[in-house]
């Protein structure tokens, strides 16, 4: 029996009835405690009985209440009233697209605005996991200001199911207008043509669905008709549209944009929201930049442009918008990585180009989790992995374009473009950067804590180049690029914690003269005819210079319109060929605003009340009543904030050192953590409450500890070591006062995490080729067992010891530890915030429920596209 007006539940008052379908009652409703009007949907009577049906409702709930984006319907909770189920919804007010739709096609622009906010709340959706599988124009609304929301994700699914779930699990029942339940799910004029023959759907049985939208917008009338069901998907199945029913004056692009989603085939259909996306974007830009009396001459060209985009097969290249006036050399594009590939950002500069300006190189991660080099033809298109360059980072092209230098495993490689000859030419156990000069010589940075070094690309003994120096406070030289003289080059010098303290200099290696060029600047690079680039957190600077001279002169740097990613080491994400063409991975100031939020087993989040800052990395306190973050904020801080007052209070904060990794002892009495302070990074620790000053731990040079746990009765510390010479080791120190401490377990293994009974050390190691997680007896001796399958870093016990997380990719991963060790599975997966420290990259509940994340304001989706600026050398002369 249905709800009637005047009827309670929960809190909410029913109004009046909204409507009915195949998956539920809906009921206007009124909030009397927010004074607003809400949405609340209930299965219907028929099928409140069924097991099957109300799983399905009750997962809408879950999928819902994980998405958060302003073009999709939000969910306000879910209520129980007299053993039924309700879901309270947000109340759309406008009407639906198919209302919109009945009073006649729309006008192109029109219909094109309206599908690129269903492409974007489709992505978006994408992204969490999930897909829709039941668009249709009623489950679209239209508000009255052309504000799209997507509506009724109770047919959707995660994407990522169940391998044992049966085929009738996969196979959603028709839209019924009776009690009968179908062997299909979905709204027959709307399902794809797998989902028609009662196959899985995924991502792109929702790009079909789009296809379908977009098509009855322009044409006004559906693209597959019928009289009855069957006869509709048999059309659906093995007919095609009627594509004279769109509009004579439909733009080419939208019409490409149709056929492409519509394919029957999958293989041969756009395979992800974003290409549809993009296209639709550069349409929008290129239509607000033309003016209207050129569009008729320029728009054939343009179409011609995003049809090329959308017709790209091994990754799109979009067209950015038309060439600027004022700059009329300047091209710019986008390249769009293979379905599933995404790049590899924890490799600071991802991404080279040739020397020719005609080859791009970058390093990604494909969908079997594998992180390699690939090759993309900018005239052509065509993409290929390169082969044996597994966990590579770091590439640049040797001056001829025949070869790319990279780092991987320890060392420092290269590798011939047709991806062949790959050799080791030495050892770089964390190297920051290289550079390859016209005579064969290949200058790098070994790790983060030394000067340059060199070695022949032929091969042979390893030379130092620069040393820091110490007592300068310089840390590291890192990023080198040689200038066009190929007799000296750039590096920065890392000499302080805050960006003001890093210098761009050149180096003459004849004489070994050094000059400083830019002070607070990261990774320089010469751009001819005449400037210094060089980077700045998400900002690319430029001022006049030409190598002749011993430094530029002192005017204000140029804040160029491209914001390619830098991440905490210093390297940006971007490089410039000698013909002038730039290509980058697009970052900007929105992904340094970052909030804390509470995270549970189903991924549901809560906002910690927190302002908005550069949050970098957070430590729960073992009570749960404070947490240590650490922020970057020109240098590197850790404050503590207090959840039951909600304030943030500095910790250990200097202008004049840099503070990291913070680790909790058992207690809480104590934090370690490792502290930068002149040209050192040593492990230090001071009392929780700030009643003592801090003590330094260690005092080994020319190498960087991190804390990563203590052991529950405190005799224990445990930290990662890495340098010049040797890979990063755990390592453990004693606490009883001597200070004492040795290496454990071998060389590559870190990032140890003692288990609360103290039996249990688990850490990391690229000992199968890729990093993995690990057990082992602690103190030994004992072989190791593999926790992680597919990869695994950053390790961290439950409280009670019976489960052990850890990250893959975006994924939480959690393995029952309680008998024996159990198979891995996910627990949540989103985007949230990366950590370089192992025990920052999130805080685990006492109770083992929640999870404490750091994650941007505005939450981006997958690194999935480089954007290159062809001509950019002469908008820097302009």
């Amino acid at each position: 029996m249905g709800l009637v007006p005047g009827e309670k539940v929960g809190p909410y008052d029913v109004v009046a009835p909204l409507g009915k379908g195949g998956m539920g009652e809906v009921y206007r409703a009124r909030d009397p405690r927010l004074s607003r009007e809400v949405a609340i949907k209930a299965l219907p009577a028929e099928v409140a009985q069924d097991p099957d049906r109300r799983a399905r409702f009750e997962r809408e709930a879950q999928l819902l209440a994980s998405l958060n984006h302003p073009y999709i319907a939000a969910i306000h909770g879910l209520e129980e009233a007299g053993g039924a189920k309700y879901l309270v919804l947000e109340l759309v007010h406008g009407r639906t697209l198919g209302e919109v739709i009945g009073d006649g096609p729309l006008p192109p622009d029109e219909a094109a605005a309206l599908a690129l906010q269903i492409a974007e709340a489709l992505g978006a959706a994408h992204e969490k996991g999930i897909i829709h599988r039941d668009l249709k124009p009623g489950n679209v609304m239209v508000t009255a200001d052309h504000q799209v929301k997507l509506l009724d994700f109770g047919l959707g699914k995660s994407i990522e199911s169940d391998a044992s779930a049966s085929s009738s699990a996969h196979s959603p029942t028709m839209t019924i207008a009776s009690t009968q339940a179908g062997l299909i799910l979905g709204t027959a004029a709307y399902m794809s043509p797998e989902q028609a023959k009662g196959r899985p759907a995924d991502r792109r049985s929702d790009v079909w669905g789009f296809g379908c939208l977009l098509y009855e917008m322009l044409a006004g009338k559906p693209a597959f008709e019928g009289e009855d069901v069957t006869e509709i998907l048999a059309h659906v199945v093995r007919g095609e549209p009627d594509w004279s029913r769109l509009p004579p004056g439909t733009p080419a692009s939208l019409r490409a944009l149709c056929e492409r989603c519509l394919a029957k085939d999958r293989a041969k259909r756009l395979s992800d929201m974003s290409v549809v996306r993009f296209v639709l974007e550069e349409r929008a830009a290129v239509a607000a930049a033309i003016p209207p009396a050129a569009r008729a001459q320029r728009w054939p060209l343009i179409a011609a442009l995003v049809i090329a985009a959308v017709l790209a097969t091994a990754g799109v290249t979009r067209f950015l918008g038309p060439k600027p006036a004022a700059s009329t050399g300047v091209t710019r594009l986008s390249v769009v990585l293979p379905y599933g590939d995404e790049l590899r950002l924890t490799n600071f500069r991802p991404v080279a180009i040739s020397p020719d300006g005609a080859t791009i190189v970058y390093v990604a991660r494909n969908s079997d989790n594998v992180t390699q080099l690939y090759r993309r033809a900018l005239d052509t298109g065509e993409t290929a992995p390169i082969p044996d360059t597994d966990g590579a980072r770091t590439p640049f092209f040797s001056p001829d374009g025949r070869w790319i230098g990279f780092f991987a495993q320890g060392k420092v490689k290269k590798v011939s473009i047709d991806g062949t000859g790959v050799a080791t030419l030495a050892d770089a156990s964390d190297a920051r950067g290289g550079c390859w000069a016209p005579d064969g010589t290949i200058y790098f940075a070994p790790t983060n804590m030394v000067g340059l070094s060199k070695v022949s690309a032929s091969g042979g003994e390893t030379a130092v180049v620069t040393t820091p120096d110490r007592s300068a406070g310089e840390i590291s030289h890192r990023w080198p690029h040689m200038l066009p003289d190929g007799k000296s080059l750039l590096y920065t010098v890392w000499a302080g914690p805050g960006t003001d303290e890093h210098s761009v200099v050149r180096l003459d290696l004849g004489s070994g003269a050094r000059s400083v060029l830019i002070k607070g600047g990261d990774d320089g690079s010469y751009v001819a005819p005449g400037h210094l680039v060089y980077g700045r957190l998400d900002n690319l600077l430029a001022v006049p210079w030409n190598p002749g001279e011993r430094a530029p002169a002192a005017s204000a740097p140029i804040t160029l319109h491209e914001t390619p990613r830098m991440e905490n080491e210093g390297g940006s994400a971007y490089d410039v060929s000698p013909a002038g063409t730039l290509v980058h991975v697009p970052g900007g100031p929105d992904r340094l605003s970052r909030q804390i939020v509470w995270v549970d087993r189903s991924g549901h989040e809560e906002p910690v009340a927190t302002p908005a800052r550069d949050f970098e990395g957070i430590a729960l306190s073992p009570d749960g009543k404070l947490a240590a973050v650490q922020i970057s904020s020109g240098t590197t801080e850790i404050w503590l904030y207090d959840f039951a007052r909600g304030t943030m209070t500095p910790f250990e904060v200097s202008a004049a050192h840099s503070s990291q990794a913070p680790v909790w002892s058992a207690d809480g009495r104590t934090i370690f953590y490792r502290g930068t302070r002149n040209g050192q990074r040593n492990i230090y620790a001071k009392a929780a409450d700030g009643t003592s000053a801090e003590v330094r731990l260690s005092e080994a040079e020319g190498v960087v500890q991190s804390p990563t746990s203590v052991s529950a009765d405190g005799k224990w510390l445990f930290y990662t070591e890495g340098g010049a010479s040797v890979k990063g080791r755990c390592w453990v120190m004693s606490l009883d006062g001597s200070k004492t401490a040795h290496p454990i377990l071998d060389p590559g293994d870190i990032d140890g995490q003692i288990s609360p009974d103290g039996r249990w050390l688990s850490f990391e190691s690229g000992r199968s080729g890729q990093q993995e997680l690990y057990v082992t007896p602690f103190p030994g001796p004992g072989p190791s067992r593999q926790v992680s399958v597919g990869g695994g870093v950053q390790p961290l016990w439950s409280r009670d010891g019976r489960e052990l997380f850890y990250s893959n990719g975006a994924s939480v991963m959690v393995v029952d530890m309680s008998g024996a060790v159990g198979t891995p599975r996910v627990l949540h997966d989103d985007r949230y915030r990366p950590s370089l420290n192992a025990n920052t990259a999130y805080g685990i509940s006492a109770d083992g429920k929640r999870f404490l994340r750091i994650r941007q304001t505005r939450p981006e989706g997958p690194l999935n596209h480089i954007d290159v600026v062809l001509g950019w050398a002469d908008q820097l002369k302009k």
